[in-house]
C-alpha cells in the first residue's frame, strides 16, 4: 500500500486521533495535512488538492456535513470521508447527499480507515481515468 504522491487531509478537533492517524498514514508513504477546524480546512484546500479527506462531523466551528458540501462545490473529485463518533442515519444520509463519499464509525480500526481510504483511491484514479482517456 505504499503511495509516493498522494495526499490526505485529516480534519478532526481530536489531537491524538490526528496525531496517530497522521503518523500511520505518513509511514504508509502517503502526504498528510491535517486541520483543527472546518475554517482552516477551507483555507487549505484553496491551494491544495487533496485525494481524500476524513472529516469529523463535530468540528468547533463548523459542522462537518456543511464542510463537506462547501469542499463538494470547491472541488468534487475530492474524496471525501466522514469520521463520526455520534453515527445517526439522519446523519449519514445528509453527509452522502452533501457530497461525502463513505462513513467510519469511531473509534475506527486502523485496517479500516486504511482500507477506506484505498477504496477511494482507487476510485478517484478510475474517474479520473476515464474523464481524460482522450488526452492520451
Amino acid at each position: 500500500m505504499k503511495k509516493t504522491a498522494d495526499k490526505i487531509l485529516i480534519i478532526d478537533d481530536d489531537k491524538t486521533l490526528m496525531d496517530i492517524l497522521s503518523q500511520v498514514l505518513h509511514e504508509k508513504g502517503f502526504y498528510v495535512t491535517v486541520a483543527r477546524d472546518g475554517n482552516k480546512a477551507l483555507k487549505k484546500i484553496k491551494d491544495n488538492f487533496y485525494a481524500v479527506m476524513l472529516i469529523d462531523i463535530k468540528l468547533p466551528d463548523i459542522d462537518g456535513i456543511e464542510l463537506i458540501s462547501k469542499m463538494h462545490k470547491t472541488d468534487p473529485d475530492m474524496r471525501k470521508i466522514i469520521l463520526t463518533g455520534n453515527p445517526s442515519l439522519d446523519n449519514i444520509q445528509k453527509a452522502l447527499r452533501g457530497g461525502a463519499h463513505d462513513y467510519l464509525l469511531k473509534p475506527a480500526k486502523l485496517d479500516d480507515i486504511l482500507n477506506t481510504i484505498e477504496t477511494q483511491l482507487t476510485i478517484l484514479q478510475k474517474e479520473l481515468k476515464d474523464r481524460y482517456k482522450t488526452i492520451n
